[in-house]
Parts: structure tokens; C-alpha cells; sequence
């Protein structure tokens, strides 16, 4: 039990929640699925290093339901295959997942700027640090519903996911990030 509780401490510190919140317990599944289904016998040290490899693999796949992954690794591999699979299977379990790596669901208006090595986003009437803005997957901005984006910052409805506290966007210099779902573009931004 308390090997348990000492991988779900882990594993929470691992996904970047200032709380330690666990991560869902069907990625808990998923790995003890997959841990079983391997041949070699392992010691807890490295099951719970493993089960925390795999955490943080199921995001990745999780949040690049369109993405590849060249690897050798067959628990990279089944963590990020499982991660795309139960975002497109449980469409309606999306929101738990994001809360349970601490990401909370957003809909926010804001400036939006970017450049060479920047992309951020200031929220419309929260003191807050800027904000990495990127595409959920990675997916062309148009893709999202914002094309082409304009030259200047550009205020924008965005609906996405922020991130708990942690290091995002170009050499960690964000806080936070939000991962958007769709954008709406408002107008260009006030000077």
C-alpha cells in the first residue's frame, strides 16, 4: 500500500501538479496492464520508475491524438498508442484526464502575440504571466478555427486547457501553457 500511495505522489509531482494530485487511475491501469504483460521480472524501484515513464507517455499521445512515435520502447510505444486511443474513445472523459495531470478546462478572451521563439497569451482581465499558447496537438492554427493569424497581437476567444504551474514554450520561460482546442479571432489587439 504505501508503494502505492509513494507512485501516486510520483507521479503527480511528475505531471507538473503543485497539489501532487494523482494522475486517473486508468492510466494506473494501463500500466499495471502493460507491466504485466512483460516477460522479465522487474524490482519496485524500477516499476515505479517505469509506471512513471508511463504516465508521462500516455500524456504525450493523449495530447497528440494525431501524432507519431518512432521508438524502440515498447512502453513508450503502448503508453502513447493508449493515450491517442482514449482520446478519440472517450471524448467525454477528456476533461477528467486533463484534471487529473492538473490541467483545468478554459474559455478565455485575450491577446495573442507571437514570434520568433514567442507565443503568448495574456487573458483578458486576469493579472496573470503570459501564457504559452500553442495547438493541442500541434495542429495548424486553422485547423483550430484561427487562419491566417494576423501580423500583431490579435485579441482571440480561445477554449483549451491550462496547465498547472511548471516550465512551457522556449527554454521553460512560461509558467504555464495552454493547449487550445478551438480560437476564435476577436479584432486586432489595441496598441
Amino acid at each position: 500500500m504505501l508503494r502505492f500511495i509513494f507512485k501516486l505522489v510520483v507521479l503527480g509531482v511528475l505531471a507538473g501538479n503543485a497539489a501532487a494530485r494523482p494522475v486517473p487511475n486508468i492510466v494506473l491501469e494501463f500500466f499495471n496492464s502493460f507491466a504485466e504483460s512483460q516477460k522479465e521480472e522487474n524490482d519496485p524501484s524500477v516499476a515505479d520508475a517505469q509506471s512513471i515513464q508511463y504516465a508521462h507517455w500516455f500524456f504525450q499521445g493523449f495530447t497528440h491524438p494525431s501524432g507519431g512515435i518512432f521508438t524502440k520502447s515498447s512502453l513508450m510505444r503502448d503508453a502513447y498508442t493508449k493515450g491517442q486511443v482514449y482520446w478519440r474513445d472517450h471524448p467525454s472523459r477528456r476533461d477528467y484526464i486533463f484534471a487529473g495531470y492538473g490541467y483545468l478546462a478554459i474559455e478565455q478572451d485575450g491577446i495573442f502575440s507571437r514570434g520568433f521563439e514567442k507565443s503568448d497569451f495574456q487573458s483578458d482581465g486576469l493579472r496573470v504571466n503570459l501564457w504559452w499558447m500553442t495547438s493541442l496537438g500541434d495542429v495548424a492554427w486553422r485547423d483550430i478555427g484561427v487562419e491566417p493569424l494576423r501580423t500583431g497581437p490579435s485579441h482571440l476567444h480561445i477554449v483549451g486547457y491550462l496547465s498547472p504551474k511548471g516550465q512551457f514554450g522556449h527554454l521553460g520561460a512560461y509558467e504555464r501553457e495552454v493547449l487550445v482546442t478551438s480560437a476564435v479571432f476577436l479584432k486586432p489587439a489595441s496598441p
